[in-house]
């Protein structure tokens, strides 16, 4: 019989920031060789969505959105984080598809993709993805104050090749793009 791997011990917890948008802990913790971290950071949260979203001609729709942390526009997949009174992440997926592009889906065109975990070492953040067909433009962005954002439709082929060039770079939204473009038949994956 295989040994259960020991997990670490949290001795204290202390709230080092608590604001709406970011909570971070530290917690002094003991590892199974007995060896104390005085100070592990945690940020917290509770969670986020992300949508691959499909119009009804095909094409898919990507944000063009400049981020701060890394002083550059990025291309990604509509996204946000999970408000305090939205129970199922769902919920946040049809809110942020219609804030970030004016786009809407009836409710049985939205499928669950995927779940992940973003980086598990120091968040406790799970990333919802869901795929949205047959979108249809029904209203204006809503986008907050600090965002700016331009939609751009791509086709299936436009969208391997931007992954393939680097161009569509960021990390969980790769891993999304290349589920969908699988789960829509556009990658033949041989085992």
């Amino acid at each position: 019989m295989a040994q259960e791997k020991q997990l670490w011990e949290t001795l204290s917890t202390r709230q080092i920031l608590d604001t709406p948008y970011l909570k971070i802990r530290s917690e002094q913790v003991a590892l199974p060789d007995g060896t104390i971290l005085e100070n592990y950071y945690i940020i917290e949260n509770r969670g986020w969505v992300g949508i691959v979203p499909i119009t009804e001609d095909g094409r898919f729709i990507i944000n063009k959105q400049y981020k701060h942390g890394i002083g550059h526009e990025v291309l990604e997949f509509p996204a946000g984080g999970i408000d305090p009174d939205e129970d199922e992440p769902i919920h946040a997926a049809h809110r942020e598809l219609m804030e970030e592009t004016g786009y809407s889906v009836d409710a049985d065109k939205m499928e669950p993709l995927s779940q992940m975990i973003a980086n598990p070492t120091g968040a406790m953040t799970r990333i919802w993805w869901y795929i949205a067909r047959d979108v249809r433009k029904t209203g204006q962005q809503k986008i907050d104050p600090s965002e700016v954002i331009e939609n751009i439709l791509v086709t299936p082929a436009e969208l391997i090749a931007l992954l393939q060039n680097g161009e569509f770079a960021v990390q969980g939204q790769i891993a999304a793009a290349y589920q969908a473009l699988a789960y829509l038949g556009y990658l033949k994956i041989e085992l």
